[in-house]
């Protein structure tokens, strides 16, 4: 055991420097022993764990997989060491969370900030981002997201609920006036938000049971969601965002919200951790917090519930 350790420990140096030659002076080893020792790895393992050229060094895809989670069992390993030697039993240890960039901004940053004021040898790697990324592309332990459950294998914990808000500036609505049926839409300048693979310029509502769904255009469209907003506040368009990233900007007269009389999609909202295996406790004091967090803020029930 504590040879496949040592094993984990030396290539998760040689990923990160990407050089033998770089991880083996750090190591106290040479050349031929860290190629020695690579070699072995690779023959436990049956299969070849990185990919060599004269000028670089990257791992295969297993390799990558055994760096991933060599992370996570170090970060173990050195966790409990730390207990035993320092004689205190503190939450320690990397938390990995993902989550989209607007919201992320606004509310998680924040979250982490309390989290990390009463647990502070925990280290937090918070990754925002609008696109879907699974934990092993991402290396995250949590995934905070709007919407259905992409992945019937993961855990979810509810962190409230959340609606799409349609609102502009009251700048842009002195300049082109306010759309009074989603129908207007048509004559007004949408802000359009890109995912990876499609665009998200299909805005449905629903009034007195007839479902409605518009195809909008506009003249500027970006992948992350911060951006969108920003352009929104600035008066240069119309904004089809989450009720939890607009209202603070609602309330601040900021932002105008549209077509009040129109129920816009209702979705869930989760906090995910992967199925099928236990939660190290940091992560699990982590997701406890955040939904103790989530449940105590003052979101105003007119912008997270249907109308």
């Amino acid at each position: 055991m504590v040879d496949r350790l040592q094993d984990m420990r030396l290539f998760r140096l040689v990923v990160q420097t990407g050089s033998l030659s770089t991880a083996g002076r750090q190591m106290g080893l040479s050349p031929a022993a860290m190629s020695g020792r690579l070699k072995a790895m690779e023959e436990f393992y049956g299969l070849r764990l990185l990919k060599r050229n004269t000028r670089s060094l990257s791992p295969t895809a297993e390799g990558q997989l055994l760096f991933e989670n060599a992370l996570k069992i170090l970060e173990e390993v050195d966790a409990l060491d730390n207990i035993i030697k320092n004689g205190h039993s503190d939450l320690l240890g990397t938390i990995g969370v993902t989550c989209p960039t607007d919201l992320g901004r606004q509310w998680i940053s924040p979250l982490v900030d309390s989290f990390t004021s009463e647990n502070p040898h925990v280290r937090i790697r918070l990754f925002f981002t609008d696109r879907i990324l699974d934990f092993v592309e991402s290396g995250s332990d949590i995934a905070i997201r709007f919407g259905d459950l992409p992945d019937s294998s993961l855990i979810a914990r509810s962190l409230g609920v959340d609606r799409q808000v349609v609102c502009c500036s009251a700048q842009y609505i002195e300049q082109h006036g306010a759309p009074l049926c989603p129908e207007d839409l048509l004559q007004h300048n949408c802000l359009v938000q890109l995912r990876a693979d499609f665009t998200l310029d299909r805005w449905k509502f629903m009034n007195k049971g007839v479902s409605t769904t518009i195809q909008v255009k506009g003249n500027r469209l970006a992948n992350d969601g911060f951006t969108l907003r920003q352009w929104a506040l600035q008066g240069l368009g119309i904004v089809w965002k989450s009720a939890w990233e607009v209202a603070d900007d609602i309330d601040a007269k900021r932002l105008i919200p549209l077509l009040e009389d129109y129920q816009c999609p209702t979705t869930g909202f989760h906090l995910l951790t992967e199925g099928g295996k236990k939660l190290p406790l940091r992560v699990k004091t982590f997701v406890d917090f955040a939904v103790q967090y989530f449940k105590k803020l003052d979101m105003p029930s007119r912008y997270t519930l249907p109308p």
